[in-house]
């Protein structure tokens, strides 16, 4: 009976001591300090350090706005190591109160008492945006909600933090996938920075802000949100129900500024971006009511007065049979340009009814252009072989071409070091850059891969239907299949070889009959290929340095191959740099060098057989080839783009690095020869992949210039074959040369 008396009072004495382990609000008062409990680890905005090393945040502002309620300071007390063992710290009278981004839980609420929510936000996954798409691409019909549910497999690893509510919540909602919880927030933040996490499940709020911090992320992680409701609340000790009472009466008040707290923590401004970054529906003008009018009214005036004149000065210098219709006019054809993007520009109503005469301008040029490659390759490559060994051209073709290549990466790689284009970005530009970049993104169901991309150059090369590449305008396969042609009809019978070859001549002659009708609706095509290229320049929603400065970059490019092509073509033909240009910019092949490298093929072959200096057979044999296939300018501007994605997200490159770019920009540039157009863009994938960079990305940057500046890029590409193409001139025997004595 003693013992069972000793015993009952030392249960006496424990919940004695138990039951006074809190402290009521007079206690509170009379202490002259509420003692706040948080976790050791930092959870931003919610309580962190700020610059000046102070304790900053929503909950630290919430603290002690509801400490001066009550007439104290606030202390903070950031001992427990997780959210996890709070409840036993406050149990253990350590706290009077757990204010630290607390969520409710059931478990959490049979421990303590929990207050009504301060705030109540939503649960989110952010999602690596190839995993995503990557299990959309099998029905692309998916809905959102349908190709969530697909994330819970065991092959998809899910990051949380560990010792939280989110942590239980994610293995309830992905039962089957591989949950991984890291120690903190840091830790999430850190992993999240290096890309290496598929999917990351937390609450929306934190999620939000972190990408706010890091915008550049959202070029390779999408935020989605799942139904269910995170309530953050405040924890009180059980055996307090009266400061429990207090807390809810205050949060229900008027006193209560947790918004406020929130607004000053939290742009909700650029949180919205984050799920609606561009407003489709808006249309934006290059220049408003009624300046618009006024302008194209004055353009067009202009540009009437000017082609007129240039009119009465031909016909004063030219004899009548020499004289351009004026359609044909150089002035008419820029002007045409300049109409076509200014409204774009500043008449977006009408891109739509319009801009479809443009493309089926272009593809009436492709219907003429592609036979008239597939004949004029055949012709002149059938008399290369005939002249010369056919393998020893081929290998000295390779050579030129894979030598121009290397130099055209070492530009590249100089002018994006030197002019540092992506350095220095601002973070509202950068919010800027990523909201368009996600806006323009046309591009689906490609494979991205490396392998396939190494694989693309044979598989272009070699196509299952020469039918089908004139219809996909895979050039490439179309000059492969013409070699091929011409090799075969070489060893066949002399008698039968004329006759082939006299039927792909009449051909060739009807195509070209064909292609020179288009002359003349010239103007009207370019002007309606233009009306849509103003929008990729006015969507950004602010002025992008760095965007402007890679342009830059891509236009010295321009310049110094250029001037390369000027240089060597001057100095192989003897001529000076000024007739040289005279040589080869001829009008006819100026107007067509802005539409395609195709298109430019008659002319060019026409200039050679007019141009004393141009009028051999082989070089005449090697004009279409390198046309279609000679892109060194395009390997500068993949090395550029490259190292300014780099650059823009902050990488540190080393000289390996370098190296891997510049030599995949070569292979990547052979593998987008003859790919249909746009998606020749995604073989720069392998150029950027193993950096982690999606090609979406890349591609953006690549867009402006090669919806407008491959035009311009096609004539240095004219000028830059007319110079090359003398490595291939036929060399005279001594004979020959006494003879021509």
């Amino acid at each position: 009976m003693k013992r069972i008396g000793v015993v009952l009072l030392f249960a006496l004495l424990c919940a004695i001591i138990y039951a006074r382990e809190f402290r009521s609000i007079e206690e509170i008062k009379k202490s002259g300090v509420l003692r706040i409990l948080q976790t050791e680890d930092y959870w931003y905005p919610f309580y962190y350090l700020d610059s000046d090393g102070n304790l900053s945040g929503i909950d630290i502002e919430l603290g002690r706005h509801i400490a001066s309620q009550l007439g104290v300071e606030a202390e903070f007390i950031r001992t427990a190591s997780g959210h996890e063992t709070l409840a036993e710290n406050l149990s253990a009278g350590e706290g009077d109160i757990i204010l630290s981004y607390y969520s409710y839980s059931p478990r959490r609420a049979s421990q303590i008492f929990l207050s009504r929510a301060y705030l109540t936000e939503r649960l989110s996954v952010l999602v690596n945006t190839q995993l995503f798409e990557e299990i959309k691409k099998n029905d692309p019909e998916m809905s959102v909600e349908e190709a969530f549910e697909t994330l819970n497999r065991p092959v998809v690893s899910i990051m949380t933090v560990a010792d939280t509510v989110y942590e239980s919540l994610a293995k309830q909602y992905f039962p089957n996938a591989r949950v991984t919880a890291v120690d903190s927030t840091e830790e999430a933040s850190r992993r999240l920075v290096q890309r290496t996490e598929e999917a990351f499940f937390l609450n929306n709020l934190w999620t939000e802000s972190f990408l706010v911090r890091n915008t550049s992320l959202l070029l390779h992680y999408s935020l989605y949100l799942l139904p269910n409701e995170d309530q953050i609340v405040i924890g009180v000790s059980q055996n307090n129900p009266e400061l429990l009472e207090w807390i809810n009466r205050f949060l229900s008040s008027e006193y209560n500024r947790t918004e406020e707290f929130v607004s000053k923590y939290i742009d909700f401004d650029l949180v919205s971006k984050l799920y609606d970054p561009v407003d489709k529906k808006e249309e934006i003008l290059l220049v408003g009511d009624p300046y618009r009018w006024i302008i194209l009214v004055l353009l067009i005036v202009f540009s009437i007065v000017v082609v007129h004149n240039s009119q009465n000065k031909l016909r004063r210098n030219k004899s009548p049979e020499d004289i351009p219709h004026w359609l044909l006019n150089i002035w008419t054809i820029l002007f045409s340009m300049v109409l076509g993007f200014y409204v774009g520009g500043a008449f977006p109503e009408i891109i739509d009814f319009l801009s479809p005469i443009g493309t089926l301008f272009f593809n009436y040029l492709l219907f003429c252009g592609l036979p008239i490659l597939f004949c004029v390759v055949t012709l002149n490559f059938l008399k290369l072989i005939e002249r010369s060994d056919g393998a020893r051209f081929i290998k000295r073709f390779a050579m030129v071409m894979i030598f121009f290549f290397v130099i055209g990466a070492a530009i590249g790689l100089l002018t994006a070091l030197v002019l540092k284009p992506g350095v220095g970005i601002p973070i509202e530009a950068q919010e800027a850059l990523v909201s368009s970049m996600r806006e323009t993104d046309p591009y689906e169901e490609v494979e991205l891969s490396a392998g396939s991309i190494i694989w693309a150059l044979p598989s272009n090369m070699i196509g299952n239907s020469v039918v089908k590449a004139f219809s996909e305008n895979r050039t490439l396969t179309i000059v492969f299949f013409s070699i091929i042609f011409a090799f075969a009809v070489r060893y066949i019978q002399s008698s039968k070889r004329t006759g082939i070859v006299n039927s792909v001549e009449t051909i060739n002659d009807a195509f070209l009959f064909l292609f020179r009708l288009s002359y003349y609706v010239l103007p009207i095509g370019i002007f309606s290929l233009m009306l849509g290229q103003a929008s990729i320049f006015i969507r950004d929603t602010e002025v992008l340095i760095a965007l402007v400065m890679l342009i830059v970059c891509e236009i010295v490019c321009f310049i110094i191959w250029f001037l390369i092509g000027i240089f060597l073509g001057a100095r192989k033909a003897s001529l000076s740099p000024k007739k040289y240009l005279g040589v080869i910019k001829k009008p006819m092949m100026l107007l067509f060098a802005l539409l395609s490298s195709v298109a430019v093929i008659p002319e060019a072959v026409k200039t050679c057989e007019k141009s004393e200096q141009f009028n051999d057979e082989n070089q005449k044999g090697v004009i279409p080839l390198l046309l279609v296939m000679f892109q060194p300018q395009t390997v500068s501007l993949f090395v550029v783009v490259a190292i300014f994605n780099m650059q823009l997200l902050g990488k540190s490159l080393n000289a390996g690095d370098y190296l891997y770019i510049m030599f995949s920009s070569i292979i990547a540039v052979f593998a987008s020869i003859g790919v249909p157009s746009p998606l020749d863009l995604f073989t720069i994938s392998m150029v950027v992949l193993p950096f982690n960079i999606p090609p979406a990305q890349v591609i953006f940057f690549l867009l402006p210039w090669m919806y407008t500046g491959r035009r311009l890029d096609t004539l240095a590409m004219a000028t830059n074959d007319f110079a090359v193409v003398q490595f291939f001139r036929k060399k005279q025997t001594k004979n020959s040369d006494s003879e021509a004595l």
